[in-house]
């Protein structure tokens, strides 16, 4: 990615000789939402990867299908293993949208006869669909009305007092934010604010430090607060999904925050830590900036009637989670009736929360989970572990069990899309979880949380990308400062694991 050194994308409009903000209603998405929305022009070199590892994967997909048995894999499984192998070569290259190759993913098993073409519909139409859009659609509400933009802002101002304090507010903003809406989102909120300020201090992109300061925080915040809850991460519906597919088994809104409460407390309080360690300081003079929060919090105006009823829906949705989501009634059918309250509230149209619905990722979910279930009872998943393991995995601990599966969805999640790489290692994590008497409410958890801790690449997460596309900050800035997060983070995640989800019953069932 080319960005000039003399204005950073996204900077700004000018009116008056002052900044004005554009927020996402505003830009009308000017802002990346995803990794391979921002990667869509590669270079020809990335062109000639994508290639060979698209060939790679033809190749081995076919060479499954077309090896004589007597490995003991059974047909099913075979055709299962081959499909399975196909997609993930298709989501490491994003050779093809992952929506695309999620619908390849469940033709090529009814097709192939890994499953009847009934059972590969039906574990696409999983409950964790349409959970998912029940969260865009409320996230979108926030969006739509104003009133996410309306509580970063007072929430912010809270924090004006100093630039690292201003920087640490954006962390916690962030991370606040996540609690309610996807982390893509909540980036992309802030992200004008982020570039306001910048432009009215004069930071010089790719050499600031505190432009660093401010972006990384901002990012960081929303990536570790977005394990909080289930609706931090659109991955957590995928996760959901395939527990519930596999295990008969739901996760609370409270199990959920319980187990995750230390993580993102841990997380929070090491990011501050080693950005003050890894970046020099830089004097600011942040009275500019304080100028910009002030304007734009006067510009507010008072509440109108739209963000009081979303506000008192998305409210009462949370307290359903909370009180009876996951045991009485589903959680899916929960973020249904709330979305569906907006609209005949008329604080939504379907015009305008289209466009917070990302139709590639809830097409990508049901693909994967679709996967997941032709892995599983054909059996492949059971064969592959016992080829390449053979009988380890029967003696390993729980613990070791569960924090594997963590590391190996993180080190996934570093080439492919996190949601794709939960898709790739949940099948499996679920049959080493059996043999190991791991919880599977915990592989999930587990999960899930690694494969959120990639900070390292710029297009390893959509909140890396958007403030990439800031123009502040450089590749090496990424590999330097996010390994020494991600190593960090998964220290904190062991610890967790360890000494905590014993505690709450999480390790074994």
């Amino acid at each position: 990615m080319t960005l000039p050194n003399d204005l950073p994308p996204g900077t700004p409009e000018r009116r008056g000789g002052r900044a004005a903000f554009k927020w996402p209603e505003e830009r009308r998405r000017t802002t990346p939402s995803s990794p391979e929305s921002a990667a869509a022009q590669g270079s020809p070199w990335e062109t000639w990867g994508q290639r060979i590892g698209v060939t790679i994967g033809v190749a081995a997909a076919g060479a499954i299908l077309v090896v004589p048995g007597g490995d003991g894999l059974a047909p099913e499984a075979r055709k299962a293993f081959a499909v399975f192998v196909l997609c993930t070569g298709l989501w490491v290259t994003n050779a093809m949208p992952y929506g695309i190759t999620a619908l390849l993913a469940v033709a090529s098993l009814g097709l192939s006869g890994a499953l009847k073409p009934a059972e590969a519909y039906a574990a696409f139409g999983s409950s964790a669909i349409f959970f998912l859009i029940g969260i865009f659609l409320i996230g979108g509400a926030l969006t739509e009305t104003g009133l996410s933009k309306r509580l970063a802002l007072l929430l912010l101002r809270r924090f004006e007092g100093s630039p690292f304090r201003f920087a640490m507010g954006l962390m916690l903003t962030g991370a606040f934010a996540t609690m309610w809406m996807p982390n893509q989102a909540t980036t992309a909120m802030l992200f004008p604010i982020a570039m306001e300020v910048a432009t009215a201090l004069r930071l010089r992109p790719r050499e600031s430090q505190y432009g660093k300061l401010i972006f990384f925080s901002m990012a960081w915040g929303a990536m570790v607060g977005g394990n909080l809850t289930f609706l931090g991460s659109s991955r957590a519906a995928l996760a959901l999904g395939m527990l519930q597919r596999n295990a008969g088994l739901g996760i609370s809104f409270t199990q959920w925050v319980l187990a995750a409460f230390p993580v993102v407390l841990l997380g929070l309080l090491t990011t501050p830590l080693i950005l003050r360690a890894m970046l020099k300081p830089e004097r600011v003079e942040f009275e500019s900036g304080r100028r910009v929060l002030e304007r734009a919090v006067s510009e507010l105006g008072p509440m109108r009637r739209p963000q009081y009823l979303s506000l008192a829906i998305i409210v009462l949705t949370i307290l359903a989670w909370v009180t009876v989501g996951g045991r009485r009634v589903d959680l899916a059918v929960i973020a249904l009736l709330g979305a569906v309250s907006l609209f005949a509230t008329k604080v939504l149209t379907w015009e305008r929360a289209e466009r917070h619905v990302y139709w590639n990722i809830v097409l990508m979910y049901g693909g994967a989970i679709a996967l997941g279930v032709a892995l599983e009872r054909t059996g492949a998943t059971r064969w592959l572990l016992d080829a390449v393991f053979g009988t380890t995995l029967q003696h390993l601990s729980p613990y070791v069990a569960i924090l594997g599966a963590g590391l190996l969805a993180l080190l996934l999640s570093e080439v492919m899309s996190n949601a794709a790489a939960l898709a790739v290692v949940l099948p499996l994590a679920f049959t080493v979880g059996a043999d190991a008497g791991a919880s599977p409410v915990a592989m999930v958890l587990a999960t899930s949380f690694g494969a959120g801790l990639d900070f390292i690449f710029p297009m390893s997460t959509a909140p890396n990308t958007i403030i990439f596309a800031s123009g502040y900050l450089r590749t090496s800035d990424f590999v330097r400062l996010g390994t020494a997060m991600t190593v960090s983070s998964v220290a904190i995640l062991a610890l967790v694991i360890r000494f905590w989800w014993p505690v709450i019953g999480l390790l074994v069932p």
